[in-house]
């Protein structure tokens, strides 16, 4: 898992920009997804997509769902199995990803999340559930990545980010405008 981490932290903005994000247009959105072409450090697609490229055969965790982008991003490596969570059925669950399950329920009880080697965490921003997903991980001794969504958008999100305990680092830079936090859990 470390050299994973490495390869994450080294990666360069202008190496992620390189990465080709057309491969979405082959799929039937319901909703706009120009956003998913945008540049590392403004959208955290891209990162996603790198990301998705360090591991083989695993199954990564997408912790809500909503519009799909998350867990398309994260289904650019075939050889993954995705699964993405939500709590209600917001769109219809579309497009139709090969390598991709998508789940309405609570993921805290999916007895994989414990052998998953990475999750992307981006739900309601409010630090509740972050909180509630962080213990459940330390509680289960979780040894993975996290990739965390809008860790700077409010203060609740901030409270939340500066009281992790697990080493930690910022990818704002390379990630999501509104913040962007990776947790290493040994």
């Amino acid at each position: 898992m470390k050299e994973i981490l490495e390869k994450i932290l080294n990666v360069t903005n202008s190496e992620l920009d390189k990465l080709d994000t057309n491969f979405i247009n082959n799929y039937n959105f319901y909703h706009n997804t120009s956003y998913f072409h945008l540049n590392s450090g403004r959208e955290h697609y891209r990162l996603l997509m790198y990301i998705s490229d360090l591991f083989i055969k695993e199954t990564l965790f997408d912790i809500g769902t909503y519009r799909c982008v998350s867990s398309a991003a994260l289904s650019y490596n075939f050889k993954n199995r995705i699964i993405s969570y939500d709590v209600v059925k917001v769109l219809p669950l579309n497009p139709i990803l090969p390598n991709v399950e998508y789940i309405i329920g609570d993921c805290t009880k999916d007895e994989r999340l414990i052998k998953s080697p990475f999750m992307f965490l981006d739900v309601n921003h409010d630090g509740k559930f972050e909180k509630i997903f962080y213990e459940h991980l330390k509680e289960i001794n979780y040894k993975g990545l996290i990739l965390c969504d809008d860790i700077y958008l409010n203060e609740h999100m901030k409270r939340w980010w500066n009281d992790i305990e697990e080493e930690k680092y910022d990818l704002t830079y390379k990630g999501h405008w509104s913040g962007t936090g990776l947790i290493y859990f040994k």
